[in-house]
């Protein structure tokens, strides 16, 4: 595999890990939502921690994608002069 398409691929992964990633913080979200609607408040507080633990997960592979597609974007002008 040629250095581009392992660029291209390796963003794919990183694509599919912000998408895992912003499903989590939605479901936990919900169930926060349930935990305090129930008065359940200890574990409503808990899934706020982890809320915002994978929120910062989430802001750091969201930088590292951005990095990364400015790469594969240069290797593909480099590759491709005429674009």
């Amino acid at each position: 595999m040629n250095g581009f398409k392992r660029q291209v691929f390796d963003q794919m992964e990183i694509a599919e890990e912000l998408l895992w990633l912003h499903a989590e913080v939605e479901k936990k979200k919900k169930m926060r939502e349930l935990m305090n609607s129930l008065s359940i408040h200890e574990s409503a507080d808990q899934l706020s921690t982890q809320i915002k633990e994978l929120q910062l997960r989430l802001k750091c592979v969201q930088r590292d994608f951005d990095e990364r597609m400015n790469d594969v974007i240069a290797s593909y002008r480099t590759d491709n002069p005429d674009y």
